[in-house]
């Protein structure tokens, strides 16, 4: 917010600076016929402010993240795994209370010079959200991860490799007001869809596992 500010100041700066410099004023019959260019100068003029406001309409527009299964770089040699699940998905969670359906969207990509992998998700353009980085521990020997998420919590956690296209993420939990202080989830990856097995630990007892199917989506991921 506070650069959305900063911008809308630079750019009423800019807009006050013309002002003061004549650029926008009316040509006068004289001027015209003594300076021919006068006019299609401020006509440019006009057309560069115009463009400004929109760039800071677009400057202001939600967060949006464009799929990309074709990227190029390095990759950690134990983060090789991820690889595959580079690029878009996308899962039908059903619907929620008030009927809505719930959609969740997610990408996953290189990151930090191949030193980690990134993935974010939002459900319908972000009523919920997170980001995370999974990054190898070369001191604890783990592939490990922090989940920051919209709702003001956020897990950290390890990975266990069971497969060429299996893993099994552990999350201990901060913060949650449900009561959940730790996660379990499973992924596979087959045919280009990914199946995630997830238990709770909510006040002392593990949930049934929820399972749910993600398959490829060109759709961006979105934050409010």
């Amino acid at each position: 917010m506070q650069l959305l500010n900063c911008k809308r100041q630079v750019f009423w700066a800019t807009i006050n600076l013309y002002l003061l410099r004549g650029l926008l004023a009316n040509p006068t019959i004289e001027d015209k016929a003594e300076n021919p260019g006068m006019l299609m100068r401020q006509t440019c003029n006009l057309v560069l402010i115009v463009t400004m406001v929109f760039s800071l309409q677009v400057f202001s527009a939600d967060e949006v993240y464009i799929p990309d299964s074709n990227q190029q770089g390095e990759l950690h040699p134990k983060l090789a795994i991820f690889k595959p699940y580079f690029g878009g998905w996308q899962s039908d969670m059903g619907k929620n209370k008030k009927g809505e359906p719930m959609i969740d969207v997610s990408v996953w990509q290189r990151a930090l010079n191949g030193n980690a992998v990134r993935t974010l998700h939002s459900i319908n353009h972000g009523v919920y959200g997170g980001e995370s980085l999974i990054f190898w521990d070369e001191s604890e020997k783990k592939i490990k991860f922090y989940y920051f998420t919209t709702a003001s919590f956020y897990t950290s956690g390890w990975m266990e490799v069971t497969s060429d296209n299996t893993f099994t993420a552990y999350e201990d939990v901060t913060g949650s007001e449900q009561g959940i202080t730790q996660v379990k989830s499973e992924s596979e990856l087959s045919d280009h869809e990914i199946t995630v097995s997830t238990s709770y630990l909510k006040n002392g007892e593990w949930t049934e596992p929820q399972v749910r199917k993600y398959v490829r989506s060109d759709n961006p991921v979105k934050f409010q």
